[in-house]
């Protein structure tokens, strides 16, 4: 228990460090969407708290005040609500009588579906009748960009005499449907994402492919309704099955906590998975194995807001709670699964934490000269569970502390958790994990503009259960990977750090209307066993990377980078490797600062 005593007083020491960190806003380009709080009378305990947890500090950086000119009409009464919507092509918000002029704009907004009126009404948080508060007004705006089948938006109000106003929420939309495929000797196959199915907001994502040689396929089937009739429950069926034969068949409803104006946050998810795997890297000769297992996921939270009248950001106290099952069809054999890691299991869990955060506006990190929004606060948890296996009960204690905002050089964030199970008195399965995350200011030379990025992950397991499935490894396909790094999947350990940089560029020029920003990328990854410090003696694993980012303004997948990369060596592949790498996501996450759903630390891909 000596483990447990010092995780309590490290967790506890990282927590009330970071709330006597001031989190500021660095004027970047950056608009800072201040939140106001209403004067309110306190009990004597809540009055308590606030001056332990919220106690003012004078700022160390300047802020840039949110200054909204509508801030003027605050309290006056929205009249009427008026909404419009505007195809991707030839139009602007800041000239309502720019027109599209070109044919191709044209021909591109004639096969463009363009959103209800709707879309953008059902993200709103006022309606007619309500007195004006720019607080829910520059949210509003920020939840209409998240939907990312809509580019640019924009709410203006116009005075209505004395004591009234009218609104007009005007948005400018996305191209929304992209269209992939590909062609080999052996296979054929074609993809159709669309984010704004006939302008109602919903996507599908659906593909095929076809391979000659085995005369098998694969299919697709993603269907996501964004918000149920306003609801914010994000509703999705999914349908997926491989070559192989492996699939995964899921419907989920899920309401997260959008905003930090929320109260309420759920979900409901059910699926099955099959697949197959050999499990044991270090066997001359790999026996496929069968896993196929049902699950259910239910979850709620309930957050109550508890921040003093001075505060800038929304802080919310928050619990929640989560059962989830997972029962196994078919297991791997006795042989290759002594322990029986992959066995049954039922999880309780409950959550209590703290989520103080707001949102940045700036541009020019994943789109070029679109408003984003950047999350900056703290946030604090602990999480408990009880979790039958392997026909035993087993209990979880775990925490998270995470802190993040703009200083002089930019933004910085980080983020530690602790966990483990307690066993017949043992602690087991221990898991410490840091997250650290940097984005320098904006840098510009001429037209062009730079970002520098930064971040590291380091995983620490203690009293791991003796399985391959229980170990940490490089590969691409394991939770914090190296892209493109398939190496003997003997090198595994139960300590992993990983580290990453990239150098991008923003560039004004275009080509058949996408820009094409270079970048420069490099990634270290060490991994070893427990029992030393992760630098000694550990070998360091490297990829370095040149690169481009193609973007374009109009379209909802916009954000697709190529790289050409170098692997000095790759165990079991060989050494001095070059690869090539197409991505179409965004797999650098800023932090968010929310607490809700209970979880166990993610530790590896079986997780």
């Amino acid at each position: 228990m000596q483990a447990t005593k010092i995780f309590i007083l490290y967790f506890f020491g990282v927590f009330f460090l970071s709330t006597s960190i001031s989190l500021n806003a660095q004027i970047d380009s950056v608009k800072i969407d201040t939140i106001k709080i209403k004067s309110k009378e306190h009990s004597d305990f809540r009055k308590f708290y606030e001056r332990i947890l919220f106690k003012k500090k004078k700022n160390s950086f300047p802020i840039q005040p949110n200054y909204r000119k509508e801030d003027l009409f605050e309290g006056k009464i929205i009249r009427n609500i008026h909404y419009k919507t505007q195809d991707p092509f030839g139009y602007s918000l800041n000239d309502t009588t720019q027109k599209p002029q070109k044919w191709i704009e044209r021909a591109g907004n004639t096969l463009h579906g363009k959103s209800k009126p709707f879309v953008l009404r059902q993200n709103v948080l006022f309606k007619s009748g309500d007195r004006y508060d720019s607080v829910k007004v520059s949210e509003s705006e920020r939840l209409i960009r998240t939907n990312r089948s809509i580019r640019r938006v924009e709410i203006v109000g116009k005075p209505v005499g004395n004591d009234s106003i009218d609104l007009y929420v005007n948005s400018i939309d996305s191209w929304s449907m992209y269209i992939t495929g590909s062609v080999s000797s052996s296979k054929i196959g074609l993809r159709v994402r669309e984010r704004n199915f006939l302008g109602t907001g919903h996507i599908i994502d659906n593909r095929y492919r076809h391979n000659y040689q085995t005369g098998k396929s694969l299919y697709q089937f993603n269907y996501t309704v964004p918000n149920i009739l306003k609801s914010r429950i994000q509703g999705n069926v999914r349908y997926f099955k491989n070559e192989d034969d492996h699939y995964t068949k899921s419907i989920s409803f899920i309401r997260p906590f959008y905003s930090p104006l929320a109260h309420y946050a759920g979900g409901v998810s059910v699926g099955q998975v099959f697949f197959r795997d050999s499990l044991d890297f270090q066997k001359p000769i790999l026996v496929n194995n069968n896993f196929k297992y049902n699950y259910q996921d239910y979850w709620l939270a309930r957050a109550f807001r508890i921040d003093d009248r001075r505060s800038e950001n929304i802080t919310n106290f928050i619990v929640s709670a989560r059962f989830y099952d997972r029962t196994y069809k078919e297991t791997p054999t006795e042989e290759n699964d002594p322990i029986h890691f992959f066995s049954d299991q039922t999880n309780y869990m409950v959550g209590i934490g703290i989520s103080s955060r707001r949102y940045v506006k700036t541009k020019y990190i994943f789109n070029y000269d679109i408003d984003e929004d950047i999350a900056i606060g703290k946030s604090f948890g602990l999480t408990f569970g009880q979790q039958h296996i392997r026909q035993s009960n087993r209990y979880y204690v775990g925490g998270k502390a995470s802190i993040g905002g703009f200083i002089n050089t930019g933004f910085w964030g980080i983020s530690t958790e602790f966990g483990g199970f307690l066993n017949k008195s043992k602690f087991e399965q221990k898991t410490l994990s840091v997250e650290a995350q940097y984005m320098s200011k904006l840098i510009t030379w001429g037209s062009w503009h730079f970002r520098n990025f930064a971040k590291m992950n380091y995983l620490l397991g203690h009293d791991r259960l003796d399985s391959p499935a229980d170990q940490l490894s490089l590969h691409e396909h394991d939770y914090l990977g190296m892209a493109g790094f398939r190496s003997d999947r003997s090198l595994i350990g139960e300590q992993k750090l990983m580290f990453e940089y990239q150098l991008q560029s923003y560039t004004p020029y275009k080509f058949l209307g996408f820009r094409i920003s270079p970048f420069l990328n490099t990634m270290v990854g060490i991994i070893g066993d427990n029992k030393k410090f992760i630098f000694n003696n550990n070998p360091v694993y490297t990829r370095f990377s040149l690169g481009v980012m193609l973007t374009n303004d109009y379209f909802v997948f916009n954000n697709i980078r190529f790289s050409l990369s170098y692997y000095p060596t790759i165990p079991g592949n060989g050494d001095n490797m070059i690869k090539t790498n197409l991505i179409d996501n965004r797999d650098y996450q800023m932090m968010d600062f929310d607490f809700s759903k209970p979880t166990y630390i993610r530790w590896n891909r079986w997780d």
